[in-house]
């Protein structure tokens, strides 16, 4: 499979890949067998540092979008921008099998996702990507008077999908919300013990690419 890969706010295509959140040890896992392998883009809003990237990976740092978002008119375009960053990547470097994301990528992953299907209702499910990863990601939502409030009608994603959780994630509740958000007999959730990251040790990185490995099958 290929992915398209979305990084967490803060960051960088860059870091994600030198940090070996997927390059190392995951994709190396994955290229023994060709499972799969993993195309990075940036997002386009300069940021601050994420956190626990600041002093140990240099800038500049990017976003797709403010994160958190609120209900400003800035906030709507730079989502549009980032949709038609997607949008750019696929005709640019695709086709890709699959969209993967960690943290507001994963965020983002969701909302492509969900819009396009509500933006071209006659499309099949899979049009545009046959599958996806969810990495400690929330669903959709907005900062509204202090409040994390969740988008409404966001509607079922229904494509085969994996979901990665931290058991020890602070945000782990809002990652299990947009778990709820796929459709169940295509959604698999994986815990791992630890928090708001991708795991590197080694049992980890095997539960992961075994997941990932299966969701191929599922996605063919």
């Amino acid at each position: 499979l290929r992915f398209l890969c979305l990084h967490g706010a803060g960051t960088n295509s860059d870091v994600d890949s030198t940090n070996s959140e997927f390059t190392d040890p995951i994709s190396e896992e994955l290229r023994k067998d060709n499972s799969a392998v993993f195309h990075f883009i940036d997002g386009e809003e300069d940021s601050g540092p994420g956190p626990g990237i600041e002093g140990l990976f240099e800038g500049p740092y990017f976003s797709f979008y403010a994160w958190p978002r609120t209900c400003t008119t800035e906030d709507e375009k730079a989502v549009e921008e980032a949709y038609k960053l997607i949008y750019a990547a696929i005709e640019q470097e695709g086709p890709f099998d699959g969209i993967l994301g960690f943290s507001q990528g994963a965020t983002l992953a969701f909302q492509f996702l969900s819009q396009h299907a509500k933006r071209f209702p006659y499309d099949p499910p899979n049009a545009v990507f046959r599958c996806g990863v969810f990495i400690c990601g929330p669903p959709p939502f907005r900062v509204i008077s202090g409040q994390l409030v969740c988008d409404e009608d966001l509607g079922k994603i229904r494509i085969p999908s994996l979901h990665i959780v931290g058991k020890e994630d602070e945000i782990l509740e809002h990652s299990l919300h947009l778990f709820e958000l796929c459709e169940g007999d295509c959604a698999t959730l994986l815990h791992h013990g630890k928090g708001h990251t991708i795991p590197r040790d080694k049992e980890n990185v095997m539960a992961i690419a075994k997941a990932i490995r299966e969701l191929s099958y599922r996605a063919v």
